[in-house]
């Protein structure tokens, strides 16, 4: 698909419902919270040992239930410290570094998920790989801090385009991908030419160049069933399309098509010049 076909909207999805577990860690009693409690049983606690000391005799549970008390208070504020901890050690566990995407292991298992329910209600489920051009050359020429730079703003741009079901995740290297839920190959390429689009309108200002510096990304789409039995075979057509988009001569969106052989694209249609933009975002890297 070139800059100059029609975007299609997408389909509206309602937002996934947190899950059950994430939910009850968020109920959970806060850590601040939870501090203040103990500290503040301690201080009543040690005025009962106080005024209990002036008497000569006590009951048993009476001496123990203090020490009872601050332990199962300390218990509490123990459990609210780990299950707090556990909560972004998951969130960690599944997201990327740089990007704050989703990482390659959490993509696969998502996708495994998607490919499941589509078969299971009928729906469609398509997948975009997006790889920056000339990524190499770009590190290569203004470091490679201004390249993770690049790549973090691209990855924002994604959050800030897609949907709240969808799915973006770094594929690895340069190579981010979406999962698009409930979404026809038709929309999935709408959605992959404003990304490019978008992409396009950025402007880039590493330490080592002395002038504005654009970046350009090609786009592979294929879509279960049409083009997949299965996540693997998706991600396969994907990533043909994507190779397809970087020999037509990159900054392209393209869609999986079963061929063998394919006629090479004419140079004049290859790219539409990129639509100007007012005051396009600048970023320094």
């Amino acid at each position: 698909m070139s800059g100059g076909e029609a975007q299609l909207p997408l389909p509206a999805i309602p937002p996934t419902p947190p899950s059950s577990r994430y939910t009850a860690l968020s109920a959970y009693l806060p850590l601040r919270s939870a501090a203040g409690i103990f500290a503040a049983a301690a201080l009543l606690l040690a005025g009962w040992r106080f005024m209990a000391a002036s008497r000569p005799t006590l009951p048993l549970w009476a001496e123990v239930l203090p020490d009872l008390i601050l332990l199962l208070l300390a218990c509490l504020a123990l459990s609210a410290v780990f299950l707090r901890e556990l909560g972004r050690i998951a969130q960690l566990a599944i997201t990327d570094g740089l990007t704050g995407l989703f990482n390659h292991r959490h993509m696969q298992q998502r996708l495994a998920e998607e490919v499941a329910r589509a078969e299971r209600f009928g729906h469609s489920v398509s997948v975009l790989m997006m790889d920056i051009d000339r990524f190499k050359r770009f590190n290569g020429s203004y470091g490679h801090q201004a390249g993770d730079r690049v790549l973090a703003a691209i990855a924002r741009l994604i959050r800030e385009t897609i949907r709240t079901a969808d799915i973006p995740a770094r594929y690895g290297g340069e190579e981010l991908a979406v999962i698009l839920p409930q979404t026809p190959l038709a929309n999935a390429c709408g959605l992959a030419e404003r990304l490019r689009l978008a992409v396009e309108g950025l402007k880039f200002q590493p330490r080592r160049a002395g002038h504005p510096v654009r970046v350009t990304v090609s786009v592979g789409a294929a879509t279960y069933p049409d083009h997949a039995v299965s996540a693997a075979e998706l991600i396969d057509g994907a990533d043909q399309a994507l190779f397809q988009a970087k020999r037509d001569g990159r900054n392209l969106v393209r869609a999986f098509e079963r061929r063998e052989r394919r006629e090479p694209t004419p140079a004049p249609e290859r790219r539409r010049q990129a639509v100007a933009l007012a005051q396009p975002p600048f970023i320094e890297v």
